[in-house]
């Protein structure tokens, strides 16, 4: 009876332990914590004022002289002629120039026909054209008999009246025949009719002479035709050109109107080029003065200056020429814009640039002699400026269109829109931009930009007072 006991007071104790403890931890942990609040906070470390971020800069330039309008543009032939026979014949002759590829100059004999019967034409209108001057040179002696016999006749009939009145006379007095005074009245009125006989014919004479100068005026016609005929029997390159395509052989039969060879004037050269609506709106603003779109129609494109530019490897090459008429009836419905030509009056006047964008003195051995039927090229055309622009380093500009520039010790985030981006410029106008001619623009990068945020000018390495300060070296810029 005593063991159930024992084991009684152990459960008992557990018990009591089990709800002091945790009194007893939590007490110990709140003293802890006020032993810990009562003590000192502690110090705080200054923080030195943000520095401004190095950048590297490049004025904005002021563009005086214009800028240039680029696009792309393949070389036309100025013309293309196809020369056919006027005459129908064999053709006795083909020249050796006459082959595609070959180049001719105006005058260079292409084709003969065979001209015999031409010939004998010629011959027999100018025997023709002889006779009828002979015919004319006979009448007018003609002419000039009958006048002397109408003079004659005139004095003939002169004295038969005279006769006849003297007659009257004694026929009153009875002192001539009755018979002898008929016989002089036959002879008045048989002179009269000779006189108008021969009036008569000087008539018909003139009327033969004058028909007999329309027959030489009529046969000198034929003659010159025979020998119009004559001289289209050779055919000959109306200008300097390459021939395309030659279409007959020697030998052949022609008729009148067969093609024979086609010509592609080399004298000048087109550009087709297709530029867009505010190019084009530019160009007109440029080079147009006021009130002159309704002397020259309005669509008419004003002649702007223009370098054609052609590229082979690392080389360049330049033709100048002048943007002078739109092409087509409007705009392209693909591409909404509008087809031009350029014309290069001087195909081979090649100019070679170096790389440093000068005209190098003479050409390179591997340059172009002319420009060439379907290269492709680069058109630039030169316009004026119709209002104050400023160009930046294309690299100021970032790929979100922002532009950085330091004004005042900070930084000044702005979006313009670009007129114009090419060699390496950016091309903008000063009152729609907010850029300004003396401002400068950051070209380096920067890793959290902020407008307002401060910025200083990087200093050039090896100095410490020089900061980069020119455009030239802007264009080449360094990240930090």
């Amino acid at each position: 009876m005593s063991e159930p006991t024992t084991q009684a007071k152990p459960s008992l104790v557990g018990k009591i332990l089990g709800w002091v403890m945790p009194v007893l931890i939590l007490a110990a942990a709140t003293t802890v914590f006020f032993a810990m609040g009562s003590q000192p906070p502690p110090g705080r470390k200054s923080v030195e004022p943000p520095a401004a971020a190095p950048v590297q800069t490049a004025a904005v330039r002021l563009e005086t002289e214009g800028i240039d309008v680029e696009a792309d543009g393949v070389v036309v032939p100025l013309r293309e002629i196809t020369l056919a026979a006027e005459v129908p014949g064999r053709v006795r002759l083909k020249s050796a120039a006459c082959r595609a590829g070959k180049y001719v100059t105006r005058g260079t004999l292409l084709f003969e026909i065979d001209p015999r019967d031409y010939e004998l034409d010629v011959a027999r209108f100018e025997r023709e054209l002889t006779q009828a001057g002979l015919m004319i040179e006979e009448i007018d002696e003609e002419v000039i008999q009958n006048a002397s016999s109408i003079d004659l006749s005139q004095r003939q009939v002169g004295l038969a009246g005279r006769e006849v009145n003297r007659l009257d006379n004694l026929r009153a007095n009875r002192i001539v025949t009755e018979s002898d005074h008929e016989r002089s009245q036959r002879d008045e009125l048989s002179a009269a009719n000779t006189l108008t006989a021969l009036q008569g014919l000087k008539r018909v004479l003139v009327k033969r002479r004058n028909r007999m100068v329309e027959a030489q005026a009529l046969a000198a016609t034929a003659l010159e035709r025979a020998r119009l005929d004559l001289s289209r029997t050779r055919v000959v390159a109306p200008a300097d050109g390459v021939v395309v395509d030659d279409k007959v052989e020697q030998d052949s039969f022609v008729a009148k109107g067969t093609p024979l060879v086609t010509i592609e004037d080399t004298s000048a050269a087109e550009v087709k080029t297709s530029l867009q609506m505010d190019e084009v709106a530019r160009i007109w603003g440029g080079r147009r003065p006021l009130g002159e779109a309704a002397s020259t129609g309005a669509h008419d494109l004003p002649d702007t200056p223009a370098t054609v530019v052609f590229k082979l490897g690392d080389r360049v090459y330049q033709w100048k020429g002048t943007l002078s008429r739109q092409e087509g009836r409007g705009l392209d419905e693909k591409t909404r814009t509008l087809p031009c030509r350029v014309i290069v009056p001087d195909p081979t006047a090649v100019q070679s640039i170096d790389s440093y964008g000068a005209v190098s003195p003479s050409l390179p051995p591997e340059a172009p002699r002319s420009l060439l039927r379907g290269m492709f090229v680069e058109v630039r055309v030169h316009v004026d400026n119709t209002a104050d622009l400023v160009s930046i380093p294309e690299a100021a500009q970032r790929p979100s269109g922002e532009v950085w520039l330091m004004r005042d010790g900070r930084l000044v985030t702005l979006r313009p829109h670009p007129l114009q981006v090419s060699g390496g410029r950016a091309v903008y106008e000063v009152g729609t931009s907010g850029l300004l001619p003396d401002d400068r623009v950051v070209i380096s990068q920067l890793a959290n930009p902020r407008n307002g945020m401060l910025v200083t000018e990087r200093e050039v390495a090896g100095s410490s007072r020089k900061p980069l300060q020119t455009a030239d070296a802007a264009e080449s810029p360094r990240t930090p």
